[in-house]
């Protein structure tokens, strides 16, 4: 499916600017010519769309995330169940746009787990929590289906909205806090000058894996074939620094270069690693090497 992943980038991708215009701003290209696309390259789909959103239509950032969840599905049919077909419905009803992507069993082997160690529907949940929304996936009979459920007018449409307070991403945030509060507490109670070489350690260490965190999101959306400048705005400040040697010496295409960064920046626990290798400036792959790897 890379041929829809990378293809993707260049016809649906979308006009970003500063803050509330990389929120908003609408896709390029529509479902339906995702789904042709999708056909082209040798994917059966079945595309049923029923009812319309009431006057004013959907907004753009709902519009965006039905996009990105019809996309992502396709993607990940056809790289973890190739030769399955693939039945996209997308119902509008009562403020409401109900989107259901569902894929038979591959045609050959086991069906294997969707995404990259989970990252892509993780991403999809960021998008979708947010606004309102719910993300359901799960093994469908011998395939996959996943639904999602959004408002056609969210409140918050000006801007990135935060996560919702049950969202993944606010309960490892609160999860990382409350770790934090208590090494710094723990430190505190050691005598003298150890305490405040402890402390010191702990912060200058949370200051380098805080500016090395590539949002899953962000990571989801870099597509295969794009040039570095068009998405070095998303990248952290700086790389991850303390890459095992493990890691550092996995296989990678002849002649390129590549990059590490944290998935979260939790000082306690083993984190997944991102790796983006690039052809001069282009990026040739994107991999995730999960945190016990390393």
């Amino acid at each position: 499916m890379r041929s829809i992943a990378s293809n993707g980038a260049e016809a649906g991708r979308e006009q970003r600017g500063d803050g509330a215009d990389r929120a908003t701003a609408p896709t390029t290209e529509s479902v339906g010519q995702l789904v042709d696309r999708a056909r082209d390259s040798g994917v059966t789909v079945d595309l049923r769309q029923e009812g319309s959103p009431a006057p004013p239509g959907l907004s753009p950032l709902v519009e965006r995330a039905v996009y990105r969840v019809v996309q992502e599905s396709l993607t990940n049919a056809a790289r973890h169940a190739p030769g399955a077909a693939v039945r996209v419905r997308i119902t509008h009803e009562a403020g409401r746009t109900r989107v259901t992507v569902t894929n038979t069993a591959p045609e050959h082997g086991r069906l294997a787990p969707p995404g990259s160690g989970g990252h892509g529907l993780a991403g999809l949940r960021e998008r979708v929590e947010p606004v309102g929304g719910t993300l359901r996936a799960a093994p469908s009979g011998h395939g996959f289906e996943v639904v999602a459920t959004l408002p056609d007018r969210p409140r918050n449409t000006g801007r990135d909205p935060a996560p919702p307070d049950d969202s993944e991403s606010a309960r490892q945030l609160i999860a990382a806090r409350r770790r934090t509060r208590l090494r710094l507490a723990a430190a505190f109670v050691v005598p003298g000058g150890f305490a405040l070489l402890a402390v010191g350690s702990a912060a200058y260490a949370a200051f380098q894996l805080a500016t090395c965190v590539l949002r899953p999101a962000d990571f989801a959306d870099l597509r295969i074939g794009q040039g570095r400048t068009e998405f070095a705005h998303t990248l952290p400040a700086r790389q991850f620094p303390y890459v095992s040697d493990s890691v550092k010496s996995r296989p990678r295409p002849t002649g390129t270069v590549c990059e590490f960064y944290r998935s979260n920046g939790s000082l306690l626990d083993q984190v997944d690693v991102y790796r983006l290798c690039y052809d001069g400036s282009r990026l040739v792959t994107k991999d995730v090497i999960p945190g016990t790897d390393g």
